[in-house]
């Protein structure tokens, strides 16, 4: 007996798999997962060219929306990842691409170490204020001194704030250099 909402016939009858694990198990995500949604039932539920129809509105849909998006790679999606290989003291940046442009010339500065200062940017550096709301607002009771409390990010840089009171630059590996 066929259950018309847990396992329409048109998407499992004569079938391995029915296409709600496919989708779930590739991970496509609401437009690709609706193409092999449409794809996998076309002919067997109503009107194949319909279906088929269906099916090209939502991979057009996503076709739009890769199309419109200018980098594959967000510069979240580098923090994120960044982040979770320094926990496993990996370093990623060259999986992206990127190099250390500190040793790298730029046209139109007086020296490469002057990349990371732009007046209209502000300060990459926390003031006292900052540091002192930050370690206002954490108990330090239990921790070591130069145990980092808050990170935080300026300017692709992630800064540590440690429980004396001092800051520092974090590494690839999530410890203070």
């Amino acid at each position: 007996m066929t259950d018309n909402v847990n396992h329409p016939a048109h998407y499992c009858e004569g079938r391995a798999y029915e296409p709600i694990d496919v989708i779930g198990d590739w991970e496509l995500g609401y437009n690709l997962g609706s193409v092999v949604k449409y794809v996998s039932r076309a002919g067997r539920k109503l009107n194949l060219l319909e279906d088929l129809k269906k099916a090209r509105f939502y991979l057009n849909k996503e076709i739009e929306i890769l199309e419109a998006v200018p980098f594959a790679v967000t510069y979240e999606d580098i923090l994120r990842d960044e982040a979770h290989a320094a926990s496993e003291g990996k370093e990623l940046l060259s999986e992206y691409g990127l190099a250390d442009v500190d040793d790298q010339p730029l046209p139109g500065w007086d020296a490469d170490d002057d990349y990371m200062w732009d007046p209209t940017l502000g300060p990459v550096e926390l003031s006292a204020e900052e540091v002192g709301e930050i370690l206002r607002n954490r108990d330090t009771s239990d921790a070591e001194p130069d145990e980092v409390l808050k990170v935080i990010e300026r300017r692709g840089l992630l800064i540590g704030v440690m429980a004396n009171g001092n800051t520092c630059l974090l590494g690839s590996n999530g410890k203070c250099e």
